[in-house]
């Protein structure tokens, strides 16, 4: 977990933009927490094309007209902030908030907060990184169970009021590999491993001989196809950088064991969506569970939709129960890193992606 420090400060002003308004308990339970702060609430949420367009860096001013449009009170609000917590925030903020000097995003996607850009001005960014690895992981669990016991076949049948032997198949035993081991791919491996699974890992950081925890095995990103020749099943929970983007094209797809399930609750970018449609229609993948799309929301003419064997679902894998009590949580851990001069979780480096 990255940490990093920031200067002492005595008073600060904090705006919380996440999306949803605040109740005046919650805000009056901060300001009894840390009466130091001064707190207001400014939710601001962006239509889901803008957010997409900012972390893909394809921006038009077509899309920056979708922005909320803020008051003047608002704008003032959030002008004179020193911190924000906020998933979006409003087109040109680093020129007239001079103040700003922490952003707390309220995901561990932080793409469309343009994190060089927060670099560039001084301001630090941190994620939400492990917030939501929980609900994440189990959807992750959830599909591939789905997938193995060939639950949709018993659906179907229920449907048809016909009663006909399907047996799925055994999971212990099975081989599953997580690319990306966050948060995400850990409480994944953990909750693999109570399955009786052997799971594989693979790191960008780690070296020939590195062990961890929470897998059996662990390689390194040279070690990808060795690692990915042994799976069933292959989970992908990295982040979006400019090394994982088309990691699994038509080539690294072909060297997955054949019938392999490839589930991605990452990022879209990280596979050629083309190539996986003929992976699927030839069997070289038994199956594909995406949670995520290079282009979301998904076309409605987009071939993955009637792809052999596909689960997709709307980026929904996360789940609100005890999401927000998590997330400030964590906000409240760094509010009180950032007044005592102390290093900060989950710090962004831009350079890095995440």
């Amino acid at each position: 977990m990255s940490e990093t420090r920031v200067p002492a400060v005595s008073k600060v002003n904090a705006v919380v933009m996440y999306p949803l308004a605040m109740e005046e308990s919650e805000l009056d339970d901060l300001h009894r927490r840390f009466p130091s702060v001064e707190f207001d609430n400014v939710p601001y949420f962006e239509p889901h094309g803008l957010r997409d367009a900012k972390a893909k860096g394809r921006v038009t001013d077509e899309r920056l007209a979708t922005a909320p449009t803020l008051t003047e009170a608002e704008k003032d609000t959030i002008a004179g902030a020193d911190v924000l917590m906020a998933l979006d925030l409003p087109p040109g903020i680093r020129d007239w908030a001079p103040r700003l000097r922490w952003v707390q995003a309220i995901g561990a996607g932080i793409g469309q907060l343009e994190p060089a850009e927060l670099k560039a001005k001084g301001i630090m960014l941190t994620n939400a990184a492990g917030v939501a690895s929980a609900p994440i992981a189990e959807f992750a669990i959830g599909r591939l169970l789905e997938v193995w016991k060939d639950i949709r076949v018993l659906e179907r049948q229920q449907e048809a009021h016909r009663w006909q032997m399907h047996q799925g198949l055994l999971v212990k035993g099975k081989t599953i590999g997580i690319v990306g081991l966050g948060a995400i791919g850990r409480d994944v491996a953990r909750r693999a491993k109570a399955f009786e699974t052997t799971v594989l890992g693979n790191r960008r950081s780690a070296q020939p001989g590195d062990t961890d925890p929470d897998v059996d095995e662990l390689y390194s990103l040279d070690g990808l196809d060795e690692m990915l020749a042994r799976c069933d099943a292959v989970v992908l929970s990295a982040p979006q950088t400019p090394e994982t983007i088309d990691l699994f094209d038509a080539d690294r797809l072909a060297r997955l064991k054949p019938g392999t399930v490839l589930v991605n609750v990452g990022r879209g970018s990280i596979i050629d969506e083309a190539a996986l449609v003929a992976a699927l229609e030839s069997g070289q993948v038994g199956a594909a569970v995406l949670d995520v799309t290079r282009e979301e929301p998904l076309p409605a003419d987009s071939p993955l939709w009637d792809a052999p064997n596909m689960y997709l679902s709307p980026h929904c894998s996360t789940a609100r129960e005890g999401y927000n009590e998590a997330l400030m949580e964590l906000f409240c851990d760094n509010l009180e890193r950032f007044l005592a001069d102390e290093p900060l979780r989950n710090v962004v480096d831009p350079d890095r992606g995440y």
